[in-house]
């Protein structure tokens, strides 16, 4: 599922078990890169798709032809978000009723940054 409209959970591979949450939306998969906004800004990734899941994608990064690892973008739907992101957060967001309202929110609040990455 690949979603210029969806809120994603970013994991990369080479980080480990210990990485900061990374939110990703606004995304835009290309031939030979995709990009994303996390909430402070845009990033652009060479590489390729290496599959589309029921509830995100993995990309395959490639930089100067060296093999980077694995990039998991997976939908974040509200429970998860309740439980993972928002206990570590540093502002009090609203309390949403369903994913859809999650997800518009973090369109509306960060998704005004454009396209360049």
């Amino acid at each position: 599922m690949i979603s210029d409209k969806a809120l994603y959970l970013v994991k990369i591979d080479s980080w480990g078990a210990e990485q900061p949450v990374i939110l990703g939306l606004a995304v835009e998969v290309h031939e030979d890169y995709m990009g994303f906004h996390d909430k402070v800004r845009g990033h652009h990734i060479n590489g390729k798709l290496e599959r589309e899941t029921e509830d995100g994608f993995v990309w395959h990064r490639i930089e100067n032809g060296e093999d980077m690892g694995n990039i998991s973008l997976r939908a974040l739907a509200l429970e998860e978000f309740n439980q993972v992101v928002r206990p570590g957060m540093d502002y009090p967001p609203p309390e949403f009723l369903t994913t859809e309202d999650l997800w518009e929110f973090y369109r509306r609040k960060f998704g005004d940054r454009g396209s360049h990455y």
